[in-house]
């Protein structure tokens, strides 16, 4: 079902922004906890698509090209999105291990016809699984998006919700997370938020920082069926890439008109690698996102890539880690030579002398490694034009 798109002009989406949980703190036009983003990206002054979170633009965590728009916009426009927590918003302050384990089998059984998305590339086998655990809202539906377009999404600001969890189950309900057999009982474990600090405290004399981003964000697949958010890909999807601030920009290969683009799965802190299943995870009040169809870049990019105002990040992933590493590795090269022009054979030693192989996560059946190409080592004259936040035009 097709929900009402609203068009909003600068007064009325002041106006409408608290009703709608768009906690935004606005300084000349930017928001508060963004400063990295220039104000040219932040024009508020044309229309804003607001997209609530609710039974009609939300799923369970699952990729279905079938599915009908929850938001129609044009190339280029801004659109806020609510998020809710895993597992439809159940997943609040209070909950016990033993209820979220019920909850997500429930939500196994609604979509048993739910796979995991074969690919060759990636390794991974089409497995019946049924849904992620977490909801994501969408489609957005980007006018004029083909299959063979790449989509610029610009992270323009992020306000998280008020508290979060991390959890890991219990092994003889699912066996997930890298030391499981270590720790075979389940827990889940609550946090909140101290929007002030923008910490919280993990124990008693430890804080952690918050720092959000989306653990989802990805484009609907090129193959009909329902597939599992679980393995990010070739879509982007559940890549849990802490990278991903507001500040930042990522491309995505389209593979269906329109695009289709969801997300969720709101992560508020993460280190280099997930290991006994999240982050620490809740909702986004709002994410805010100029999505940009792009063709100029179909030669340059085939894959999922990253970029922040220091480095272009290039992401592997693959059942087999040591595959992830290559993957990602090989997509930085193609990357300094299609856009920068090194040779192939030199981009190769670049990458061992100044490229950093990061984990992403080692949980989500496709396992990441991220790669970041540091912009600052281009200094010559003839680069100048290319170590922009945006890439250039080709």
């Amino acid at each position: 079902m097709k929900t009402e798109k609203k068009e909003l002009g600068r007064r009325d989406f002041l106006k409408y922004t608290g009703a709608l949980g768009v906690a935004m703190a606005m300084t000349k036009g930017l928001p508060s906890n963004a400063e990295a983003v220039e104000i040219k990206r932040w024009d508020m002054a044309d229309k804003v698509h607001i997209l609530g979170c609710n039974e009609m633009t939300s799923t369970a965590g699952y990729w279905d090209n079938s599915e009908k728009p929850a938001l129609v916009i044009k190339s280029g426009e801004v659109v806020h999105i609510e998020t809710s927590t895993h597992l439809g918003g159940k997943m609040v302050p209070g909950a016990t291990i033993e209820d979220w384990e019920n909850w997500y089998k429930e939500v196994i059984d609604r979509t048993q016809e739910t796979y995991f998305y074969p690919d060759a590339e990636t390794g991974a086998k089409k497995i019946k699984k049924g849904a992620g655990h977490h909801n994501l809202t969408g489609p957005v539906y980007v006018e004029g998006a083909k299959p063979g377009d790449i989509l610029q999404v610009e992270i323009l600001d992020i306000d998280p919700g008020a508290y979060g969890f991390n959890l890991n189950p219990s092994t003889d309900f699912m066996k997930l997370g890298i030391l499981a057999d270590e720790y075979e009982e389940g827990a889940v474990r609550w946090y909140s938020i101290d929007g002030k600090k923008k910490t919280y405290n993990f124990q008693p004399g430890i804080e952690i920082p918050v720092r959000p981003f989306p653990g989802t964000l990805g484009v609907a697949l090129p193959q009909p069926g329902m597939w599992s958010n679980v393995p990010p890909g070739r879509h982007g999807g559940n890549m849990d890439n802490k990278e991903l601030v507001p500040g930042t920009v990522l491309y995505l290969p389209v593979h269906t008109e329109g695009a289709n683009l969801k997300t969720g799965d709101a992560h508020i802190a993460q280190g280099n690698g997930e290991v006994n299943l999240n982050a620490l995870e809740g909702l986004f009040k709002n994410i805010t996102l100029r999505i940009t169809r792009r063709r100029d870049l179909k030669k340059l990019l085939d894959w999922p890539m990253l970029s922040t105002p220091t480095h272009w990040i290039t992401m592997g992933f693959h059942t087999d880690l040591y595959e992830s590493c290559r993957m990602a590795t090989r997509k930085a090269i193609d990357f300094l030579h299609g856009y920068y022009g090194m040779d192939k054979m030199e981009a190769y030693a670049f990458c061992s002398q100044a490229v950093d192989l990061s984990v992403t996560q080692l949980v989500d059946y496709t396992k990441g490694i991220h790669a970041s190409i540091p912009k600052a080592c281009f200094v010559g004259e003839q680069y100048a034009e290319r170590n922009t936040l945006l890439i250039s035009q080709l």
